[in-house]
């Protein structure tokens, strides 16, 4: 059984201007997916576009939006609304206020992995090297 706490997930945490996304799961757990803690800072916008990778968030605190650049449509996210990126949809997530998601990845992140300048990631080995951007 794997038991994590918040602090724990600070060592993994990757810190950037718009977002801090704390890592409770990698690759390394065995788990075959990997589930994260975001906060997207007040007044952000991320565009984002997961090539290497399908993702399924929860919002659990705040508020925030999210727009389908691939098939259309945005979406008011609050509280227990639940989006997935079943096709590796780009998409902008954003939030005037602050907000809380929880994010689960398949395949597995290693755990360094940051946005690229298309808002990927790149897909990972064990160790860390890179296999696809």
């Amino acid at each position: 059984m794997l038991v994590r706490t918040h602090q724990d997930a600070e060592k993994t945490a990757v810190d950037e201007e718009k977002f801090v996304s704390r890592r409770y799961t990698l690759r390394a757990d065995g788990m075959g997916h990997s589930f994260h803690e975001t906060y997207v800072k007040p007044g952000c916008a991320l565009h984002m576009w997961y090539k290497n990778h399908k993702e399924t968030v929860i919002c659990i605190e705040g508020e925030g939006r999210i727009e389908d650049l691939t098939e259309g449509g945005t979406w008011d996210l609050k509280p227990g609304v639940l989006y997935a990126l079943d096709k590796h949809q780009q998409h902008i997530l954003s939030s005037e206020k602050g907000m809380t998601v929880l994010c689960c990845f398949s395949p597995s992140l290693v755990g360094p992995e940051d946005h690229d300048e298309q808002g990927s990631y790149p897909l990972l080995d064990d160790d860390g090297s890179v296999i696809q951007r």
